[in-house]
């Protein structure tokens, strides 16, 4: 009997924590996404500044 129940509470675990797996990855991928535009910055404004000078 206590066995059933364990397993039941292991279920509803289970299920209970999928949505948050979903929400890890989700987050993640976000952060992976902003720290590559991050390291990004850099390489923009040094386009910027040699756009300036063609332009000045």
């Amino acid at each position: 009997e206590k066995n059933a129940n364990l397993k039941i509470q292991m279920k509803d675990f289970e299920a209970s924590a999928e949505p948050l797996q979903d929400w890890l990855n989700t987050t993640e991928k976000m952060v992976q996404e902003s720290s590559s535009r991050l390291h990004d910055l850099p390489a923009k404004r040094r386009e910027q500044q040699k756009l300036q000078v063609i332009r000045a």
